[in-house]
C-alpha cells in the first residue's frame, strides 16, 4: 500500500498550558495586591550591643577615681566583681576606696576575700596589710606586708604600708627609712607620700606634715581625704580659719560623709553652731549609719538648745561607736541633754555622767546634771 506522504496529523491542542497560565498570573496579581511580609524586602535586624566585659568596667573605674568621681568608680567596680568574681583587683580598689571614706571594716571584709582569691597578689597582701594596720591588728598586717615584699622588693606601694604600720608602733627610724626607699623609686608615689606626711604627723611636727600633704595633694588634687588630712594639721596649730577652708576644698574635691563631717565638726569648734548643724545634717543623710557623724551632729543640736533631737541622736551614736571613740564630751552632753530636755529623763542621764566621771573624776559639769537629778 502506497503511504500518503502529504498526510500531516492533527496535533492536539495543549489545554492543560493555558491553565497554567492563567493560574500563575492569578497568583503574581494576588502576591502583588497583598504584599505579604516574606515577599516583602525586610530590614536587616538592628545590630546586637555587646556586653561590656570586666576590662571595660576596670577602665571606666580608673578614669572615674582619676575625675574624683568615687561613687561612679565604686559602681564600676562592683559591676566588675559581678562579671569575673575570682579576680582580686576590683575588690582590692573597692577597699581603696573604702579607706580614703574611712570604712575600715568594709574595706577589710574586700581584702579578706581579695587575699583568699590570689594569696600572691602583691596589692592584694598591701592592701590587706594597710586595712589590718588601720584596724590596730600590727602583727598581722606586717606579716602580710612583709610577704608581699618578699614577691616585690623593689615595690613602692608595699614599702609605703610598711612605712606606715611601723609609725603606728612607734619606730620612727624604721618607718622613715621604708617611706624614703618608697619615695626614691618612685617620687610620685601619693601613699608614700601622704604617709610622710602621717609620719611627721603623730611626730607632733605638724609644719613638716603640711608640707607633706600639701606635696600629696599636688600629685592626686581630686583626693577629698588628702585634704582632711592636711586641714586636720591646721587644727592642731589652731589655726581654724586655714582648717575649715581646707575642708571646703575637700568637699568640693568630694562630696562625703567624711570630708563633711570633718567641716561640720570644724565649724562647731570655730563658734559657727548654725553652719555646723546644717553641714552635719548633710553628713548624717549621707551615712545615717556613722556614728561619730550622728555624735557630732547630736553636739551641734545641744548648742542650739534642741535636747530633744539632741539627746535622741547621741544615744544612737553611742550604740553605733566603739569604745575607744567614746569619750567625756559625748558622754557628759548626753547626759546633761536628758537632764535639760521637758520631760526630764534622769534615768536615763545618770548612767551616763557617772560615765562621764570614768572620763574625767570631779568634772563639774557632770556633777552639776547629777544634783539637778538628786533635787527632781
Amino acid at each position: 500500500m502506497d503511504l500518503d506522504w502529504t498526510y500531516r496529523p492533527r496535533r492536539q491542542r495543549r489545554r492543560g498550558c493555558f491553565v497554567w497560565s492563567g493560574l500563575v498570573l492569578l497568583l503574581a496579581v494576588y502576591l502583588y495586591v497583598q504584599r505579604p511580609d516574606w515577599l516583602v524586602r525586610q530590614p536587616p535586624p538592628p545590630a546586637t550591643t555587646p556586653t561590656p566585659s570586666a576590662l571595660y568596667w576596670q577602665t571606666k573605674a580608673e578614669a572615674h577615681i582619676a575625675a574624683g568621681n568615687f561613687s561612679e568608680a565604686a559602681a564600676a567596680l562592683e559591676r566588675m566583681a559581678e562579671l569575673e568574681p575570682e579576680n582580686a583587683y576590683p575588690l582590692v580598689a573597692l577597699a581603696g576606696l573604702h579607706l580614703m571614706a574611712r570604712r575600715v571594716e568594709q574595706a577589710y571584709a574586700l581584702t579578706q576575700k581579695a587575699v583568699r582569691l590570689e594569696g600572691k597578689n602583691v596589692d592584694a597582701l598591701a592592701m590587706h596589710a594597710r586595712v589590718l594596720d588601720w584596724r590596730g591588728n600590727y602583727d598581722s598586717a606586717s606579716d602580710f606586708a612583709f610577704q608581699a615584699l618578699e614577691l616585690e622588693p623593689d615595690n613602692p606601694d608595699v614599702l609605703a604600708v610598711l612605712g606606715e604600720i611601723y609609725s603606728d608602733v612607734g619606730n620612727y627610724a624604721v618607718a622613715l627609712d621604708y617611706l624614703e626607699e618608697a619615695l626614691a623609686i618612685d617620687p610620685a608615689n601619693v601613699m608614700a607620700r601622704r604617709n610622710l606626711g602621717y609620719l611627721y604627723e603623730i611626730q607632733k611636727d605638724h609644719e613638716s606634715a603640711i608640707d607633706q600633704y600639701s606635696r600629696a595633694i599636688e600629685l592626686a588634687p581630686k583626693r577629698p581625704d588628702l585634704f582632711i588630712e592636711l586641714g586636720r594639721q591646721y587644727e592642731r596649730l589652731d589655726e581654724w580659719g586655714l582648717a575649715i577652708e581646707t575642708y571646703e576644698e575637700a568637699v568640693a574635691a568630694g562630696e562625703t560623709a567624711f570630708a563633711l563631717d570633718a567641716l561640720g565638726w570644724a565649724l562647731w569648734n570655730y563658734g559657727d553652731h548654725l553652719q555646723a548643724l546644717r553641714i552635719l545634717r548633710r553628713a548624717a543623710e549621707m551615712e545615717p549609719q556613722n556614728g561619730l557623724v550622728l555624735a557630732h551632729l547630736g553636739m551641734a543640736y545641744y548648742r542650739r538648745l534642741n535636747y530633744e533631737s539632741a539627746s535622741e541622736t547621741l544615744e544612737q551614736a553611742m550604740q553605733l561607736l566603739d569604745e575607744d571613740e567614746i569619750n567625756a564630751q559625748f558622754t557628759l552632753t548626753l547626759g546633761l541633754s536628758h537632764v535639760y530636755k521637758k520631760p526630764q529623763e534622769c534615768d536615763r542621764a545618770v548612767p551616763w555622767l557617772n560615765k562621764t566621771l570614768e572620763f574625767a573624776p570631779g568634772l563639774s559639769s557632770a556633777l552639776h546634771g547629777l544634783r539637778r537629778c538628786s533635787t527632781g
